[in-house]
């Protein structure tokens, strides 16, 4: 089971069926990582932030390690998304929670882990928000699941020097043919959230009510 830290935004639940966000760290990352994307959210929102599994050496945790040529460890990315569909599960049929409002947000490696669960697993979730992140090696060639229903929001640094914006581009497109509603932001900006990104994440989380429950 992994580790999760869990609180309400702005320090208090709603008064109907809240709404649940994923929050994914990335490389080198902990359960506290994502706590400035919390400032993003309205009040009511349950934001629950996992710990990924695996120690990195130089500190903090990753989703997935790296191999020898940089290609990631697919059986350890499998154990990881296994791991966030587990905690997804547990939640599935609280009452307390909206099931048209169940959220990945994910940065970097993150951000390829809420990619990977809104492709392996898109009936758990209603959108995805990917900031700095890209599709992981190995599941570009699976058979496309449709993503009818589902909202993507991704957003990428056009001078990013870790991923670069094609990633983004190729991610966006990989969605929009599986029939996903799909917000792309570019930015100017590196591999790190910038003003422009942070702006227009706020906007598209104000619309987030998407028509019907996750497939």
């Amino acid at each position: 089971m992994l580790p999760v830290r869990v609180r309400w935004s702005e320090g208090r639940p709603p008064a109907g069926p809240a709404p649940l966000a994923l929050l994914l760290h990335g490389w080198g990352g902990d359960e506290h990582a994502m706590d400035v994307f919390g400032a993003a959210f309205g009040p009511g929102w349950l934001l629950a932030s996992p710990r990924a599994p695996f120690p990195v050496p130089t500190g903090g945790y990753a989703w997935y390690p790296l191999g020898p040529n940089g290609q990631p460890d697919l059986q350890a990315l499998g154990h990881s998304l296994a791991g966030l569909i587990s905690l997804l599960d547990q939640w599935a049929h609280n009452p307390a929670l909206d099931p048209r409002r169940r959220l990945a947000v994910g940065f970097s490696q993150g951000g390829a882990m809420a990619a990977a669960l809104a492709l392996r697993a898109p009936e758990r979730l209603a959108g995805v928000a990917i900031f700095s992140g890209f599709l992981p090696p190995g599941l570009g060639d699976d058979p496309p699941r449709p993503l009818t229903g589902l909202w993507a929001f991704i957003a990428h640094g056009l001078q990013d020097p870790m991923v670069p914006g094609e990633a983004a581009r190729a991610l966006a497109d990989r969605f929009r043919r599986a029939g996903a509603e799909v917000t792309l932001v570019e930015y100017a900006g590196g591999h790190k959230m910038e003003a422009p990104a942070w702006r227009a994440f706020r906007a598209w989380l104000a619309t987030f009510v998407p028509p019907s429950a996750p497939r």
